[in-house]
């Protein structure tokens, strides 16, 4: 199996060596592009000069943020307080700082050589966008001095650029991709192209542009430009060689299930083979203490009773596992019904139990699979006794083909949800395995186990039929 994977692995980079490898004119592809982009109406431009104008600080994405690396932050909280109440100016602020601060308290003007020497503030954005929540109608003159996020239409919505974006063109590239539209630098000015016109002219030139995140056929700054065809002959051999490993995946993986259960297998009949002389022994210790049982003490003669319910039960487990793991189609003998009369069947059971209340509306002769509802009923008789409260009841009526068993205990329990009481329960104590098993042996006989609580209820549904 592992050389079928290691064959997998090899046919996989043959593959994709040969799909991103093939030789394409990708230079002329690219001159043809941009030929055809030459002609291409512009969604929107802004000129280069215009952006050249700004402070370098009003293109960076950082300058939004508070001046966290050079400030400590108790001094920005300070200044924040001050700047939404005027009280309490902190101390060691730059003097510039300060008496922007000051300004903006005693709603007094600045001049816009002070915004344009001091374009950040230490609070993040630009002072001029700060001043002019106080003096919008110094709008129009400031305009010039804001963070381009802070104008996100103008200047041709180099605003709306992400950060990557906003520092690659700050950092000088001349190809961005930002939500389908392609941003181009060309003859001194920023050009932005929608999807519907450059997508088209790059497909006819046979190339496709995406962002800079691997290995680049020919890069474009933060772009990546791939030949048409080698990039989708790529993509499908991606595909299939992925297609081939999680087929080789699934097989490994059916193979080590198998192997698995095969191993289960091997060790329960093991366990079962081992456990069939001790419990002949005990069984032959209990056929001992039986021919001797008027001469035991009464204390001696009760303990036998639970003696030998459970040297039976240990012989009923014994001869289930034998019969699952025989293989040879005898896996539903413990599953046919057995005809038995309701109030023998459950004497029989509750005997060993003191201080139960059973109730049993009406006797009547009906067909159940008696060991493995025999195992439910004993189950959460168990946890009723060992993890409930007095009174314990179990209750039994048959109605239109459907007999139900009702175990209650005078206890509460907060939750309602079978499957959280199950995980809830503590592993040792063994209530989680118990219900577990209950649960699924009546589903696999077709019934269903239910739990309630205030008092706390669990009840067997099942289907079977009435004897006459």
């Amino acid at each position: 199996m592992l050389s079928i994977i290691n064959k997998g692995c090899l046919l996989m980079w043959v593959v994709l060596t040969l799909g991103a490898c093939s030789p394409l004119p990708l230079s002329q592809a690219l001159l043809s592009f941009y030929a055809a982009l030459d002609q291409a109406p512009a969604e929107a431009h802004v000129s280069l000069a215009a952006l050249q104008q700004l402070d370098p600080l009003l293109l960076r994405p950082s300058s939004l943020y508070p001046h966290l690396d050079d400030t400590p932050l108790p001094v920005l909280s300070a200044l924040y307080r001050f700047h939404q109440h005027c009280s309490g100016l902190p101390e060691g602020l730059p003097v510039a700082m300060g008496q922007f601060e000051q300004t903006l308290c005693n709603n007094t003007a600045l001049p816009a050589s002070w915004f344009a020497a001091h374009p950040i503030s230490m609070l993040g954005g630009s002072t001029a966008w700060h001043y002019l929540q106080r003096h919008p109608q110094a709008s129009l003159a400031m305009q010039n001095l804001l963070h381009v996020r802070e104008r996100p239409q103008a200047l041709g919505g180099i605003g709306q650029l992400s950060d990557d974006n906003l520092d690659a063109l700050a950092n000088g590239q001349t190809w961005l991709l930002q939500d389908g539209n392609l941003w181009r630098q060309h003859q001194q000015q920023w050009l932005r192209y929608a999807p519907h016109v450059w997508q088209p002219l790059a497909q006819k030139a046979g190339i496709m542009l995406v962002a800079a995140t691997g290995q680049c056929d020919l890069s474009l700054g933060t772009l990546c430009a791939h030949p048409l065809n080698s990039y989708a002959r790529w993509w499908r051999s991606l595909l299939g060689a992925a297609a081939l490993l999680t087929a080789l995946a699934l097989g490994w993986g059916a193979w080590q299930r198998r192997r698995m259960q095969q191993r289960q297998r091997f060790i329960v009949q093991m366990l079962t083979h081992e456990l069939r002389t001790p419990i002949a022994q005990l069984g032959n210790v209990v056929e001992y203490f039986r021919r001797d049982f008027d001469d035991l003490s009464p204390q001696a003669q009760s303990s036998f009773g639970a003696l030998a319910d459970s040297v039976q039960r240990m012989r009923q487990m014994a001869a289930a596992s034998q019969h699952y793991l025989s293989g040879d189609g005898s896996r539903d003998v413990l599953e046919m019904p057995s005809t038995v009369g309701l109030s023998e069947w459950l004497n029989h059971i509750t005997e060993s139990y003191t201080d139960l209340t059973f109730c049993l509306d009406t006797d009547r002769r009906v067909a159940l699979p008696l060991y493995w509802v025999s195992l439910c009923v004993n189950n959460l008789l168990d946890n009723a006794f060992r993890h409930g409260r007095a009174p314990v009841r179990l209750h039994a009526v048959w109605h239109k083909g459907k007999l139900t068993l009702t175990v209650s205990d005078g206890g509460s329990m907060a939750t309602g949800s079978l499957t959280r009481l199950r995980h809830l329960c503590s592993p040792h104590a063994g209530m989680g395995l118990g219900l577990t098993i209950v649960q699924r042996v009546m589903h696999r006989l077709h019934g269903r186990l239910t739990f309630t609580t205030n008092p706390t209820t669990f009840t067997l549904e099942l289907p079977c039929d009435s004897q006459k």
